[in-house]
C-alpha cells in the first residue's frame, strides 16, 4: 500500500497544482487543498486505470474514494486483487 501511495503522490506532484515540496497527510482533501480539480481528477482516474490495469466501476467514482491519498490507495488495493 505504501508503494501505491507514493506512486499517486509522485503523479500528483508531477501533474497537478501541487508544489514538489508540499506535504499532505493521507486524509487531507485533495480538492479542498487545491491540489486537484475536476479535469485533474479525470486525468488521475485514467492514470490509475492504466498504471494498475484496473477498471473502476461507476459506483466507485465517489469523493470518498478520490479526495484523499487514503481513499485512492484503498480503492486501488481493493480493485487490483
Amino acid at each position: 500500500m505504501e508503494q501505491i501511495k507514493n506512486d499517486i503522490l509522485d503523479y500528483l506532484k508531477n501533474n497537478s497544482f501541487m508544489e514538489r515540496e508540499t506535504t499532505i497527510s493521507d486524509s487531507d482533501s485533495l480538492t479542498q487543498n487545491g491540489i486537484i480539480d475536476s479535469i485533474g481528477l479525470l486525468e488521475l482516474i485514467d492514470y490509475i486505470c492504466e498504471r494498475y490495469s484496473i477498471e473502476i466501476p461507476e459506483d466507485m467514482l465517489t469523493p470518498e474514494n478520490f479526495d484523499s491519498l487514503k481513499g485512492i490507495t484503498n480503492l486501488i488495493t481493493r480493485l487490483a486483487k
